[in-house]
C-alpha cells in the first residue's frame, strides 16, 4: 500500500471551465452595474461564528450589495487527501443544511463542482466575473496545498480587479501568536498550552463568538431565484457509501448547526464536569463526539471554549478539572495547526521528527490488514479498529492504543494508519490526525517507559477493566468472564480458545518490545 498523498506537486490555474451544478446559472441578474460580495466556504460550514462570513456580510451592507456564498466540491482534491466516504456524505449533508441556513437570511448559494485543484483559482474566478462580485473572503485552511491555492487564487483574482480577503477562523488564537520567547515555534504541547492560556486568558476577544449576520433585503430571493432553488447534491460517485453506512451517518452523525450546538449544551450540563476521568473509558461514552463538527466546521472551537467557561464559572486554569482537561483538548487542536505552519513537511509526507525517517519499518503487509480488520489478537486493539470499521470514528484513548500498537508492536509505518484512519474517519481532520500518528512513530525515541506502559494488555485491564468495551464489538469474546477477556490466548486452554473463533496474537508484545527499542536506539545513535 502507497501512503498518503496530501501534497499534490501541481496547482497551476486552468483555463478549463469547471462544471456548474445543474440549476445554477444566473439568468436573471438585474444588477449587473452594483460591485457584489463573496463568501467562499471551505471547512467551515456555519453562519454562527464564522469570521470570514461576519465581515464579508458587514462590507456587503455597507456597500449595500448582493453577498453571494460559494462551495466548491472538488473530487479529485479530496481523494488525494483521503477523505473518506462517511465523511463527503457528512460534509454533503451538511453542505444542505448550510445553505437552508443561508436561505433564511436571503444569501444565494453558488455550489461549483471543480474536479482537479488546479482549476479551483480559475473557477473562483468565474464565480466572481458571472456575478459582478470584486471581493472575495474566505478562512484560512493551513495546509500546504490549500495554502498554495489560496495563494494562486489571490494572484488570479487581484489580475483581473478582485480582492481577495484571508481571515483566520480555525484556531482560537491565530496560529504564529503562540511563541517562545525567542521567537520561535512551539515543538513541545505542555510549554504551548501554558502560553496559549495566558493569550487566551489575557483577551477576551475569544470568549466572545461573532454573531449570526442579519438577513439580507428579500429581493434577492426572487432575483436569484434558481440559486436559492437549486439542490446540492447528497451523493457522489467517487464517494460510494452503502446503505448501511448511509444510516450509521445519519443516525450517528445529524446534520446541522443545531445539532452541533445541542450536543455541544448536552455535553457541558451532564459530562464535562467529568471528563478528565470519564474521557479514558470508552464504554462510558464520556467524550462530546463534536469532532465531526469540528473537522467540518459546523461548530467552532470558539464556541466550545465559551461554553466550557460558562461551565466553570468563567475559570480558565482553575475550577473544575474535567472542564480544564477538555479545554487541553481544544488547545491540542491549535497546537497541531500551529505544527502545520511552522513544520510544512508534515504535510508532505515528512516525519515531525526527521530522525524518525530512518527508523527499518518491517511494513508486513499481512499484519497490516490483521490490524486493519481488527483481528490482532490483542482485543483492545481489534476492538477499537472494529469500532472504526463499523461506526467511521474511535474513542480517543483507542486512538492513541492502536496507533502505538500498529508502529510499536508491529513497527509498521506510521504512514499507512495515518491514512486508514482518514479513508474511513467520519471526523478525519488532517491537522490532528497527523499530528496524532506524529506522537505514536515518535514516542520512545527518548526513554524505554513508553513501551512498558502501551502494552495493550495492560491497556486493556486498565481502560476496559470489565470488558464490556471488547465485549461489545468482538461478539467471539462476549461469553469470557474475569481477567481472560483481555489476553484470551493467555488466560484460556488450547480447545477452549480454538471454540471462540478469534485470532490468536499476531505478535508477542515482549519480543516486539525488543525488537522496536533495537530499531529506535539505532536511530538514536544516528542523530
Amino acid at each position: 500500500m502507497t501512503v498518503a498523498k496530501r501534497h499534490i506537486d501541481s496547482l497551476e490555474t486552468s483555463s478549463t471551465k469547471p462544471k456548474r451544478l445543474k440549476g445554477t446559472q444566473n439568468t436573471n441578474n438585474k444588477n449587473m452595474s452594483e460591485r457584489n460580495t463573496l463568501i467562499w466556504f471551505r471547512t467551515d460550514l456555519r453562519v454562527r461564528d464564522n469570521t470570514a462570513l461576519h465581515e464579508a456580510a458587514e462590507f456587503a451592507k455597507r456597500g449595500n450589495s448582493v453577498l453571494f456564498g460559494a462551495f466548491v466540491i472538488s473530487t479529485e482534491e479530496w481523494k488525494a487527501h483521503d477523505l473518506s466516504s462517511l465523511k463527503v456524505d457528512f460534509m454533503l449533508r451538511n453542505l444542505a443544511s448550510l445553505k437552508d441556513e443561508l436561505t433564511k437570511l436571503n444569501i444565494p448559494l453558488v455550489i461549483e463542482r471543480i474536479e482537479t485543484p488546479n482549476e479551483v483559482p480559475q473557477g473562483i474566478l468565474g464565480i466572481c466575473q458571472e456575478y459582478n462580485i470584486d471581493k472575495v473572503f474566505c478562512n484560512r485552511e493551513y495546509e500546504v496545498d490549500e495554502q498554495k491555492r489560496d495563494e494562486k487564487t489571490d494572484v488570479l483574482l487581484n489580475q483581473n480587479g478582485i480582492e481577495f480577503h484571508l481571515r483566520h477562523d480555525q484556531c482560537i488564537v491565530e496560529p504564529g501568536l503562540v511563541v517562545t520567547q525567542a521567537d520561535k515555534p512551539y515543538t513541545v504541547f505542555t510549554p504551548f498550552k501554558k502560553n496559549w492560556l495566558k493569550k487566551v486568558g489575557s483577551d477576551k476577544k475569544y470568549h466572545h463568538p461573532l454573531p449570526i449576520p442579519s438577513s439580507f433585503p428579500s429581493a434577492n430571493a426572487s432575483q436569484y431565484k434558481r440559486l436559492f432553488d437549486a439542490k446540492p447534491p447528497l451523493e457522489l460517485e467517487e464517494f460510494p457509501l452503502d446503505s448501511e453506512m448511509r444510516k450509521v451517518g445519519t443516525s450517528l452523525y445529524p446534520e446541522g448547526e443545531a445539532e452541533a450546538h445541542n450536543r455541544l449544551e448536552k455535553f457541558c450540563k451532564k459530562k464535562i464536569q467529568d471528563y478528565d476521568v470519564g474521557r479514558d473509558f470508552p464504554i462510558e461514552n464520556g467524550t462530546s463526539v463534536l469532532s465531526p463538527y469540528l473537522a467540518a466546521g459546523v461548530i467552532s472551537a470558539r464556541q466550545c471554549l465559551t461554553k466550557a467557561l460558562n461551565a466553570n464559572e468563567n475559570r480558565l486554569v482553575s475550577g473544575n478539572e474535567g472542564v480544564q482537561t477538555w479545554i487541553s483538548e481544544l488547545a491540542w487542536r491549535d497546537f497541531y495547526r500551529n505544527v502545520l505552519i511552522s513544520f510544512p513537511r508534515v504535510c508532505k509526507n515528512r516525519a515531525f521528527k526527521p530522525e524518525t525517517e530512518n527508523i527499518e519499518w518491517d511494513d508486513d503487509e499481512g499484519k497490516f490488514e490483521d490490524w486493519c480488520k481488527g483481528r490482532t489478537g490483542y482485543p483492545i486493539v481489534d476492538a477499537g479498529m472494529r469500532q472504526l470499521n463499523s461506526i467511521g470514528w474511535m474513542h480517543n484513548r483507542l486512538r492513541m492504543i492502536v496507533a502505538m500498537f500498529l508502529t510499536k508492536d508491529l513497527l509498521i509505518n506510521w504512514q499507512k494508519g495515518e491514512r486508514y484512519f482518514m479513508n474511513n474517519l467520519v471526523d478525519g481532520d488532517f491537522a490532528s490526525n497527523n499530528g496524532g500518528w506524529q506522537w505514536a512513530a515518535s514516542t520512545g525515541t527518548d526513554s524505554q517507559p513508553y513501551f512498558r506502559i502501551f502494552n495493550p494488555a495492560l491497556q486493556s485491564e486498565r481502560f476496559d477493566k470489565n470488558g464490556d468495551f471488547i465485549r461489545k464489538w468482538i461478539p467471539e469474546l462476549k461469553h469470557i468472564k474475569g481477567k481472560a477477556i483481555h489476553e484470551p490466548f493467555k488466560h484460556l486452554s488450547p480447545s477452549e480458545f480454538k471454540k471462540l473463533g478469534y485470532a490468536k496474537p499476531i505478535v508477542d508484545h515482549s519480543q516486539a518490545r525488543q525488537r522496536t527499542l533495537a530499531a529506535f536506539k539505532a536511530i538514536m545513535k544516528k542523530k
